[in-house]
């Protein structure tokens, strides 16, 4: 079903009468409509990557949660990987390993809800946490699109940043100063 799917908009978009597909798009419950299956179908692919996981890695929930990630964002990251690949550069692109996005932080997060669920930490069944799940998700997506709201784990990034900066800055600027304090000691 997932590749008739596939063909079947592949097909709508490049040879489509009239750019019905475009045209189609620019309407905004249109546009609704897909985001909520997209972001729903992206909770099923978490959910599916954790209950694979968990078959494997029995009673433990890092392994359950990264897998999880993977399986709603791994279209990010090879999409970085590729673009480092093609352009043959020795750098990373900033993509998802430098830059987090919403998608990726999202599924980090939804994984992480849905593993303590395998795991019985919430008293909570599969359905109802993937109900859950992607109501929060479509939401998020709506108000980000729909009304300009900012990225909720923004916050949460800056003070990371905060800290992890903090500790970074303190050890260079106690240096500093001691070689300048050195340097105006053989100046006088």
């Amino acid at each position: 079903m997932n590749t008739f799917t596939a063909i079947f908009m592949w097909w709508l978009v490049y040879f489509g009468p009239g750019d019905v597909a475009f045209n189609l798009y620019k309407i905004k419950p249109v546009q609704i409509l897909l985001m909520a299956a997209r972001e729903t179908r992206r909770c099923k692919k978490i959910l599916w990557a954790v209950s694979s996981a968990a078959a494997i890695f029995e009673g433990q929930w890092i392994p359950l949660v990264l897998v999880g990630a993977l399986g709603g964002c791994s279209g990010k990251f090879l999409q970085t990987t590729e673009e480092s690949v093609r352009k043959h550069s020795a750098e990373m692109s900033r993509g998802e390993f430098l830059q987090i996005s919403f998608v990726t932080k999202a599924s980090l997060l939804i994984s992480g809800i849905l593993s303590m669920i395998q795991i019985g930490l919430i008293p909570l069944t599969i359905a109802q946490g993937l109900f859950f799940c992607s109501a929060m998700l479509v939401c998020v997506n709506l108000g980000m699109s729909l009304a300009g709201l900012p990225d909720p784990f923004h916050p949460i990034a800056n003070a990371t940043w905060k800290v992890v900066s903090i500790a970074t800055k303190e050890p260079a600027k106690e240096s500093a100063s001691k070689v300048a304090d050195e340097d105006m000691k053989k100046d006088n």
